[in-house]
């Protein structure tokens, strides 16, 4: 499976809870070039993650330290060791989420205003059936709004996950958080098939971007509304020349 940008983790199991959690504040380039520390070096550089929000159970703390102290300690097994099967059986969505998810979007969906969007209620996972799931596999980058808040951030690419996995929490998020009543009739669950050939576009985050601002503008204009912009002299003016060619979405987004 691929990975995306960014540094690259050796595979090995639980290698997903590393990106899901290591990612939520930075990228991994310390970790890679940290690697062949010892496993003591690993637990306390863990433990100090504590000051900085980092909230794990013991068992995945461990799971995350025996990946660390194996796979970038001192003796980290052959290169051409094999790759962890993607899983098999039901995929337990909401420990996907936990795991890979809540440290940005929180348990609750509700996200961190200024930081990172929420999930609850938002109707933009359901602008175009693929939508989240390019989100998923390329992540995002730039300036967004959701439900009123101005954001201008990272998520990182969480394809590492596999494809039974990305449509597991995808369809999760779209059935959790009061989101169900948002659904469109006709759209249909998430399938593993369908994340399997989205992977192959290796998309870059600012081609998802692209894609989302496409699918808002189509949005406002199917709903007759659009992006509003604040009172002001002239905003008539702006309105009048700007949405000859398209709609004012771009200029909220680029506020600031």
């Amino acid at each position: 499976m691929a990975t995306g940008g960014g540094p690259q983790l050796p595979p090995g199991p639980n290698r997903a809870l590393v990106y899901g959690n290591c990612r939520t504040c930075h990228d991994l380039q310390y970790l890679v070039e940290s690697a062949g520390v010892p496993r003591s070096t690993w637990n306390d550089l863990l433990d100090s993650m504590k000051q900085y929000g980092l909230r794990i159970s013991p068992e995945d703390r461990k799971k995350i330290l025996d990946y660390l102290g194996t796979y970038l300690g001192p003796n980290p097994p052959p290169k051409t060791a094999a790759v962890p099967a993607e899983p098999k059986g039901p995929i337990n969505a909401a420990k996907l989420f936990h795991d890979q998810c809540s440290g940005c979007h929180q348990l609750n969906g509700q996200g961190v205003p200024g930081n990172f969007p929420q999930l609850a209620r938002n109707p933009d996972i359901f602008l175009a059936h693929d939508y989240p799931v390019r989100v998923v596999l390329f992540g995002l980058s730039g300036k967004i709004v959701v439900k009123g808040d101005h954001l201008n951030g990272v998520m990182p690419p969480l394809n590492v996950l596999g494809d039974k996995e990305i449509a597991a929490v995808v369809n999760y998020v779209r059935s959790a958080f009061g989101n169900d009543a948002l659904r469109p009739k006709s759209m249909q669950p998430v399938t593993p098939a369908m994340v399997a050939k989205l992977r192959n576009k290796n998309l870059t985050s600012d081609q998802v971007l692209a894609y989302r601002k496409s699918l808002k503008a189509a949005s406002a204009l199917a709903t007759g509304g659009g992006p509003q912009l604040p009172p002001g002299p002239n905003r008539a003016l702006v309105y009048g020349n700007c949405r000859t060619c398209h709609d004012l979405q771009y200029l909220v987004e680029s506020a600031g």
